[in-house]
């Protein structure tokens, strides 16, 4: 777990890690000591701040922190992550780099930073990858994990003072989680795989139905209280592959909730019903009208009136004002988000790592609910790992079930008459896989709304990790190209998050970026992809995600990221920079407004700096399309009610059957679909 190995000034000792040999240990120590080496502090700092430039990655035994979390890793990604720290042992590579044949821990420091920067930048992309594999964990760790006193020593210098809740609110009739102490089988009318958006409602919905019911969640429980975590503790608990998710070339870090609850417990709580265009797309691409019909928005109006969307707990913070204004300033749409919160009152601005004060309508305040008091059954940190199909018809899973305080693991066979997978379009398409179902079209077809960010940096605090999250928006160029094109949002910006993203093009200008992080806003271009990747299992049967960004996808993204910069110079920043390796840092000159000559050289580096692998930060928070819906069985995997094609009572209820990109934040949408569906499987047990 993060957050258990005591940091800067705390008495830790250097342990062994098992995976890595010492030379290759040696290796990423210097490497961690070259992206964060102690520096001279600017003249006339405070004791504080002084404290953080001279602070370096030894002080807190960072090398050791990011072996541990790789620790955690499968036998390929450790294995790949060994190549690159060999690579780096060897003195021919160095030399072509930096112009010296020595291995990288033996180089001068200002050779292993050129050497560092040589390979964000190399035309190679397993280079690219291969820095950003270090650096971004490195800069995840370096501000998010803490010490001993629950604190991360940089904390302080940044201006970031964590909302801390000593009384938080008590859920009145928390979530009962089942107990597996053995090897088991159960039986019920409905297996529920996922608890999130989609396995929630659907479970909640059938078990109001009569309908006995139990919910298997791969992630773990914890009530509102519980919630109280920092970052990292947050990132590693409640989000899939403790937050280390990314497509196979890391070109996309890739955010979906693991917990019960799922999405619903860590999203933003936007709640944005699916556009009418969007529906309109769908139902001719896929032959299924069921997307235009009124029996669809019967849906959508059932589930916002559970989870209580609304705009009055919309209060926008100082960074959704920005967007508000800076929209307004260039004569561009904006508005206010509907959340699905109640009470929220600016307290917190932890949203990602659940809500501690029960505001946030997720599924195990509304349908798990809903599910547990008609006598549904939960099971958590279970691994299902196959759908058990007799004769064309599917009558359970078999799963394992690990036990935190003991470490053991238990096989559970669940046998039911109907078989829901809600896993996410991610993991969905995984155990389908796994349970050898034949049909081309399941992992493909994956789209994942690719979103970068432009920062800008202001003279007044903006504090970019309190109050409400996400609260206001644009979709002005949401109809770019044929109906594909971006919405502009802003996301929560917690100094761990903060140091994975900012890029480094130096160890002191990274610092210094960081430094103003109480002064950053930043705003997101959320594109509506219409190319597509893929999700297969490998050798161990865990999904991997193969995606690149299209050409066509670029231009939009590009598009985005300079509105974002127009809309930051307009509300006057006293700087602007992308996420891209290469320099796209633009500063005010003598604290005056960046001029129309910087803007349009910004734009310039935007384009030339490039958009590709591991050039530039890429996010998800949302993944679909993966398990489509389809008229058509040569060319869908579920069908007009989500069942699968070809196998009897099995269905499919989350954002994978999406035919195509939604465009808009879709837990709204895939809520509306879960429940639509479930009304068609109560006739069926």
């Amino acid at each position: 777990m993060l957050g258990t190995t005591p940091v800067e000034g705390q008495g830790a000792s250097k342990r062994s890690v098992d995976w890595l040999s010492e030379e290759a240990f040696r290796v990423l120590e210097s490497v961690c000591e070259t992206l964060f080496p102690s520096q001279l502090p600017p003249e006339g700092s405070s004791e504080e701040v002084a404290a953080y430039y001279q602070r370096s990655a030894s002080d807190l035994q960072l090398a050791l922190l990011v072996a541990e979390m790789l620790e955690q890793e499968d036998a390929e990604t450790q294995a790949r992550f060994r190549q690159f720290l060999t690579l780096l042992s060897s003195p021919f590579i160095s030399l072509p780099l930096v112009g010296r044949a020595r291995s990288f821990p033996d180089l001068p420091p200002a050779s292993r930073e050129r050497y560092l920067l040589s390979l964000a930048n190399s035309p190679l992309a397993a280079l690219r990858q291969g820095f950003q594999a270090v650096k971004r964990l490195a800069g995840f760790l370096y501000f998010s994990i803490p010490g001993v006193d629950g604190r991360n020593p940089n904390w302080r210098a940044l201006d970031y003072q964590p909302v801390s809740s000593d009384n938080p609110t008590v859920a009145p009739e928390p979530l009962k989680i089942e107990a597996i102490a053995a090897d088991c089988t159960l039986e019920c009318d409905v297996v529920v795989v996922g608890s999130g958006a989609g396995g929630g409602v659907v479970a909640g919905e059938l078990a109001l139905a009569g309908k006995s019911v139990i919910v298997l969640e791969k992630g773990g429980y914890y009530r509102d209280e519980e919630l109280n975590m920092p970052e990292a503790q947050g990132t590693s608990e409640l989000y899939l592959k403790r937050g280390l998710l990314t497509s196979r070339d890391l070109g996309v870090v890739l955010l979906a909730g693991s917990t019960v609850g799922g999405g619903t417990v860590v999203n933003w709580t936007t709640s944005l019903h699916a556009p009418s265009h969007i529906l309109d797309e769908w139902a001719a691409c896929s032959g299924l009208d069921f997307f235009t019909h009124d029996t669809l928005q019967e849906s959508f109006s059932a589930v916002e009136q559970r989870v209580l969307v609304n705009s009055d707990n919309s209060s926008h913070n100082r960074q959704n004002n920005l967007l508000l204004e800076g929209a307004n300033a260039l004569g561009i749409q904006a508005g206010t988000l509907r959340r699905n919160a109640m009470g929220c009152e600016q307290r917190c601005g932890s949203c990602g790592y659940g809500c501690r004060y029960g505001a946030k309508q997720s599924t195990t305040k509304t349908y798990l609910h809903d599910a547990c008091e008609h006598g549904a059954r939960i099971v958590s940190r279970c691994d299902v790992r196959r759908v058990m199909i007799e004769n064309g018809r599917a009558v359970g899973v078999e799963a394992l079930v690990r036990d935190v305080e003991s470490g053991n693991q238990y096989r559970v066979a669940v046998r039911a008459k109907v078989v829901v997978v809600a896993a996410g379009a991610l993991n969905t398409p995984a155990v389908l896989l796994r349970s050898g179902i034949e049909n081309q079209h399941i992992g493909r077809h994956l789209h994942l709304h690719p979103t970068s960010t432009v920062s800008g940096y202001y003279r007044e605090k903006v504090e970019p990790w309190n109050g409400v999250m996400q609260s206001a928006y644009s979709n002005q160029y949401s109809h770019l190209t044929d109906g594909y094109g971006y919405i502009l949002e802003v996301p929560p910006a917690h100094p761990g998050l903060l140091g994975l993203s900012v890029p480094w093009r130096g160890a002191r200008e990274y610092r210094e970026l960081m430094a103003r992080a109480a002064y950053f806003a930043t705003f997101i271009a959320i594109t509506r992809d219409k190319g597509a990747g893929t999700v297969m299992i490998n050798r161990h049967g865990e999904a991997e995600i193969e995606y690149v960004t299209s050409v066509f996808d670029r231009r939009h993204l590009l598009h985005g990221l300079r509105q974002a910069a127009r809309m930051h110079c307009a509300l006057g920043a006293e700087g602007i920079t992308s996420l891209q390796n290469r320099p796209t840092l633009m500063r005010s000159i003598d604290g005056k407004a960046l001029t129309d000559e910087q803007l349009h050289e910004f734009e310039r580096r935007l384009e030339r700096h490039g958009l590709g692998p591991n050039r530039i930060m890429l996010f998800s928070a949302h993944q679909m399309g993966s398990c489509r819906a389809g008229a058509d069985p040569h060319r869908a995997v579920v069908d007009e009610r989500q069942q699968v094609y070809g196998v009897k009572n099995l269905y499919v209820c989350d954002s994978s059957v999406f035919p195509s990109a939604l465009g808009v934040n879709p837990m709204l949408t895939i809520m509306a679909l879960a429940h639509r569906a479930a009304q068609e499987i109560k006739r069926e047990c």
